[in-house]
């Protein structure tokens, strides 16, 4: 299985107070990690990012390696997530793209296997996972799977100013992948941490250091 795999590092880290991407984490930079977590199921690594140039760099570098790699410009500049969704789409060499958050260390590659094999006959496969003190699951549209084809439909709300990454799943056919499928290969649901803040920073240095967590979690 090979993808095209979109790394969204479009984010200002207001809550960081800086570029939280570049930050190391058990001393390899944030979206490096992320990188070397998907490789194994990438036929290619695309970027969305603002600082085009630092990450031509690590396109280059990726490259140098055998990987193709390149960064790729939204059409909706300003429009956050889903104009960097859009704008990876249109540059896929793939049929399927997988879109993942640059600050997303945790991501597990039997889930993202899981939710390629369930994605024939359908334009989107999502993950839904429990969210907050309710536990009402929520969706995860940036550690997705989308087709070429979804394309036009998000252009059509990012053309009336929808920006919102969800507000597309009802126009296109979309397989959820519920709380419980998704626990099956990842117990803790940490494909979706993400790091806004020093104080998760800091929990998932703890989650690397910690020996019990389990294998091919982490590592």
């Amino acid at each position: 299985m090979q993808l095209s795999v979109l790394i969204l590092a479009g984010g200002r880290s207001r809550r960081m107070g800086q570029d939280k991407v570049w930050m190391p984490l058990d001393g390899v930079p944030l979206v490096a990690r992320v990188v070397r977590r998907v490789l194994p199921v990438a036929g290619e690594i695309l970027f969305s990012a603002n600082d085009g140039e630092r990450f031509q760099a690590m396109a280059a570098t990726l490259a140098a390696e055998g990987v193709s790699s390149r960064v790729v410009a939204d059409l909706f500049p300003g429009a956050g997530p889903l104009a960097g969704i859009h704008a990876g789409l249109l540059a896929a060499q793939h049929d399927l793209l997988l879109a993942v958050a640059a600050d997303m260390p945790f991501v597990n590659l039997a889930l993202i296997r899981h939710m390629a094999g369930l994605a024939e006959g359908f334009d989107a496969v999502v993950p839904r996972w429990r969210a907050g003190h309710t536990g009402e699951p929520k969706w995860e549209p940036l550690h997705a799977l989308y087709r070429p084809r979804c394309a036009p439909v998000i252009a059509a709300r990012l053309a009336t100013d929808q920006r919102q990454v969800i507000s597309f799943l009802s126009d296109v056919r979309t397989r959820p992948i519920t709380a419980a499928e998704v626990a099956r290969h990842d117990p803790d649901g940490l494909s979706f941490y993400n790091i806004n803040t020093l104080a998760d920073w800091q929990r998932a240095q703890a989650l690397l250091a910690h020996a019990g967590m389990p294998a091919g979690t982490l590592s």
